[in-house]
């Protein structure tokens, strides 16, 4: 088992009369075992600085760490704890003429290396664990070191700087990546409970941008994609013609009830979005989605409590025809809006990234069609 070492440089240049601070920034990944491989940390540079990652295997009491059963040889006047300190020191003493500021560590530092640290005024952090590695890895780009004797130039990465954010009774390192794509959130909340819901809130936002990213489309949110679907589902399914019926072997009807609960299934999504109580309607003329506050009568077809549509892409002043959602009546083919509607850049749109989306409807169509296949209900009790 080892640990991770993570240095930071303080460093003065001088420039147009103003000191500017350069960080330097250095991990070390070692491990004590005969093959010594190197594990997951890494190194930064930013222009002067420096950040190295190493792993050290050895706890604050100055003993060496647990390496499993083994049997260890040395000579009558050899100390293997002594030996180790040495190298430990000798490595302080590199990190010092470095000018090395910050000392990170994934469990403990040795009390000889963290007293000689502290006192040639380098901080020491400790007990980050190995969760905080890989990121700190992908932030800074840096490369593993698999030995204590060497430390390579080519392991460096970079860090733009480092500041102290204070939080309540808290302190917290953010470092500041010198590249614009990566950056770090600091996140807290009242309890645990709630911190952990808006971690994943924040996991489940960049998940989404990063499938974006990879594929630049999007569907408009809200519901209006939903009703919008179902709408076009039915309005295909009544005038489907014969030659496909025939192909499929069935009945109009059959065909008619299975497109009217797919897209219920559909209305089912757009409907589990309403948190309120509110009434849900669908506009007979594109098919959007749009949500009347609850308690508020409905007048003759356009209540006017209702303000945009589910997307934000229509407005109450762009008026239609309205029925409630998943209310069967004549099957209408819903327009497209793609043309006729100018975008702003500065609507506040709801958008659905579409590879989530289709993905999400695959995984669907599919469920069902296994579970025909099994034969076999799924009732929800809930």
């Amino acid at each position: 088992m080892g640990t991770g070492l993570g240095l930071v440089h303080w460093g003065w240049q001088r420039t147009n009369k103003r000191k500017i601070a350069i960080k330097q920034y250095l991990f070390i990944n070692w491990v004590l075992n005969p093959s010594r491989r190197a594990t997951n940390l890494a190194t930064i540079r930013h222009e002067t600085e420096k950040l190295v990652a190493e792993e050290l295997v050895h706890s604050r009491r100055g003993d060496i760490s647990n390496t499993g059963e083994t049997t260890l040889f040395v000579q009558s006047d050899v100390s293997p704890e002594a030996a180790v300190l040495e190298q430990l020191l000798c490595l302080g003493k590199q990190i010092v003429n470095d000018q090395v500021g910050l000392v990170l560590c994934q469990k403990v530092i040795h009390p000889s290396l963290k007293q000689y640290l502290n006192a040639n005024h380098v901080i020491a952090v400790e007990r980050l664990g190995t969760a905080q590695m890989e990121p700190l890895t992908q932030m800074t780009g840096a490369q593993p070191i698999a030995s204590l004797t060497h430390v390579s130039p080519a392991c460096y990465g970079h860090l733009k700087s480092v500041r102290i954010e204070s939080l309540a009774s808290k302190q917290f390192l953010h470092f500041i990546s010198d590249d614009t794509t990566i950056c770090s959130i600091l996140l807290c909340n009242r309890n645990g409970t709630a911190l952990d819901e808006l971690k994943r809130a924040c996991y489940t936002a960049q998940h989404i941008l990063q499938l974006t990213i990879k594929q630049p489309l999007a569907l408009l949110g809200g519901g209006c994609t939903e009703s919008h679907l179902a709408s076009y589902l039915r309005y295909k399914s009544a005038c489907v013609p014969d030659s496909i019926l025939q192909g499929l072997n069935c009945s109009r009807t059959d065909y008619q009830i299975v497109a009217e609960v797919f897209s219920q299934s559909l209305e089912s999504v757009a409907r589990s979005l309403e948190h309120d109580g509110g009434e849900l309607l669908t506009d007979t003329c594109r098919g959007h989605l749009w949500s009347s506050p609850p308690g508020t009568p409905l007048d003759s077809n356009y209540p006017n409590s209702l303000v945009q549509c589910g997307c934000g892409l229509y407005k109450k002043h762009q008026a239609f025809s309205l029925t409630a959602l998943g209310t069967r009546g004549s099957p209408f083919n819903p327009q497209d809006c793609s043309e006729e509607v100018q975008m702003n850049p500065k609507d506040q749109l709801v958008l659905d990234c579409f590879v989530a989306k289709v993905s999400g409807l695959q995984v669907a169509v599919e469920t069902a069609a296994l579970i025909l296949d099994l034969a076999y209900v799924i009732e929800d009790q809930n």
